[in-house]
């Protein structure tokens, strides 16, 4: 269907006064906001292989695409992954959830997400994502060094979303939090953090890169990702059958059981499928946890009056050491919205790509069907016109006792994606950073030195030193 559409919009006559702009895809995760201002609210880009690629930058256009009623709406496939898919029909009968189409994706959601997706598994998943946090916690404190300074922050980090992501859904805990676990484990969750990096850098290059010459020969970037992919691959097919054995010998019915069983227990599904999902489930959960984690505690550092608002909040809802319930979450209003800005002011994911299933206007112009449309929610998150003060961190405007006439579109933040096919993990991930930001706040007074810089690899992630200190809390 994707391909269909794309043969579409080659063949497609283009209003010649529609803004346009032939840029190198390469650099265009920097340059975004500058075309925006350069161009205007609606860009069309000449893309790799002459396909005309829209962005939106206007808020009424955005959330139009958002609202349209479809039962499948599509979404532009990473071409590598169907393509390294295609070749492998020993391990892969679909293009996974986030690839495939129509009824097939449709059915594929039903089939392997329906679990996670549930509020009362997240909920009742609490305590053991608890116990998660507390290690992490514990880990920081020795590794920090004499001014209160952790040096590898960011790969405890990604450990840390191995393990959480482990814990969900193959039921089971790694052991990479632990700072006794031993080395060769320790190798373990360092090369798994290092085949998702690898994995998510090719899908980069795939995208941006100069020429797409990996679709038609041996490239340094498909070698890349087919390393990548039958590592992760071989890594959690060895997971899946020691987790279905463990499952075999009790009878337990722990809720994170649940959800890998669930996956297991899809009918009418090859058993190279499900392990293909629970590789997709893991792969998105280790890097969108982790870098947005340091956003958050990156802008809670940075802005002193937040960090000691939220104290205040956690410390009058959880007894200092106790364990922290649903109940909890539910009534820490001002956590919640401080992650809710922090997901409006740097997001992991920028925009939502979307194929058009119909002719729509959009900003004054009349785009065909098949054309494939960027919706820039995170420019849009901080233009003036659609949220007051839209560049400071203010989490108190997702209060709206304290911010009562300011301007806030709530439908533009989307993190993770919108509509039907809004990522299956969402709940996950929103449970999982409350209950961090909450560990981290009641632990430790936040200190960060300098500014965080990004860059791109598929997802913006943090660049460089993580500069944060961590002084305990008396």
């Amino acid at each position: 269907m994707a391909t269909d559409s794309l043969n579409t919009i080659r063949r497609t006559t283009w209003p010649a006064d529609l803004s346009w702009v032939a840029v190198s895809m390469s650099t265009r995760s920097c340059g975004v906001a500058d075309m925006r201002h350069r161009y205007g609210p609606i860009v069309r880009e000449e893309a790799l292989g002459n396909v005309p690629v829209v962005s939106l930058f206007d808020a009424e256009a955005i959330e139009k695409v958002a609202r349209y009623p479809s039962r499948y709406p599509i979404r532009p496939p990473t071409e590598i992954s169907v393509v390294y898919r295609a070749s492998r029909p020993d391990r892969y009968t679909n293009h996974g959830i986030v690839n495939e189409q129509g009824e097939k994706w449709a059915k594929l959601r039903q089939s392997l997400a329906k679990e996670v997706e549930r509020p009362s598994t997240i909920n009742r998943f609490v305590p053991d994502l608890d116990l998660v946090v507390q290690d992490f916690i514990a880990l920081l404190r020795g590794r920090r060094d004499a001014s209160n300074f952790v040096p590898d922050l960011e790969l405890i980090v990604k450990h840390l979303g191995l393990e959480s992501m482990s814990t969900l859904v193959l039921g089971r805990r790694i052991g990479v939090l632990n700072s006794n676990v031993a080395s060769a484990d320790r190798e373990f969750g360092l090369k798994l953090a290092r085949v998702v990096e690898d994995h998510f850098c090719a899908c980069r290059d795939s995208y941006y890169g100069l020429l797409p010459l990996w679709k038609y020969i041996p490239t340094q970037t498909y070698a890349q990702y087919t390393k990548a992919e039958d590592e992760f691959y071989e890594i959690i097919s060895k997971f899946v059958d020691e987790a279905l054995q463990d499952e075999q010998n009790t009878s337990a019915t722990e809720p994170v059981k649940k959800v890998f069983m669930s996956i297991l227990d899809a009918k009418d599904m090859a058993i190279e499928d499900k392990k293909s999902a629970v590789i997709d489930f893991i792969a998105s959960g280790l890097m969108t946890v982790g870098s947005t984690l340091i956003f958050l505690l990156y802008h809670v550092a940075k802005n002193p009056k937040v960090q000691e608002r939220l104290y205040d909040e956690l410390i009058s809802l959880i007894p200092s050491g106790g364990s922290i319930t649903v109940k909890d979450l539910l009534n820490a209003r001002y956590l919640d919205a401080v992650v809710k800005e922090t997901y409006r002011i740097q997001p992991t994911a920028t925009s939502v790509a979307r194929i058009l299933e119909e002719e729509m206007e959009l900003s004054g112009y009349h785009l065909p069907a098949g054309t494939v449309v960027l919706c820039q929610n995170w420019i849009a998150c901080t233009d003036e016109n659609n949220f007051t003060h839209a560049n400071e961190f203010r989490p108190e405007r997702w209060l709206p006792e304290s911010c009562a006439g300011w301007k806030c579109r709530e439908n533009l933040v989307a993190p993770y994606g919108f509509g039907v096919r809004i990522c299956p993990g969402k709940r996950f991930t929103h449970q999982m950073l409350l209950l961090l930001l909450a560990r981290m706040a009641l632990n430790f007074k936040m200190e960060y030195t300098g500014e965080l810089t990004t860059k791109f690899e598929f997802l913006v992630i943090p660049e460089g030193p993580i500069n944060l200190f961590l002084h305990d809390r008396q």
